[in-house]
């Protein structure tokens, strides 16, 4: 798996077969639980954006939660 800042960040791999702390989460987490999360991501990287990082970057990294609950309510 290639790793990027955005999409699939170094420091959040756990194991070599490419599971991601991401992976864990969703499989903890309710359906409901877990779209909860994603929405708060989506909204803490939007409010933070350029305060901790680039601005860029923390937009990516909302648009990649964004995209996760779409996949989410989509059936995906």
């Amino acid at each position: 798996m290639k790793h990027d800042e955005v999409m699939h960040p170094s420091h959040y791999l756990l194991f070599s077969d490419g599971t991601e702390v991401i992976d864990v989460i969703k499989k903890t987490l309710s359906k409901q639980e877990y779209m909860g999360y994603l929405k708060g991501n989506i909204l803490k990287y939007r409010l933070r954006a350029g305060n901790k990082g680039e601005a860029n970057q923390c937009i990516a990294k909302a648009n990649n939660y964004k995209r996760m609950m779409d996949d989410m309510m989509s059936g995906e």
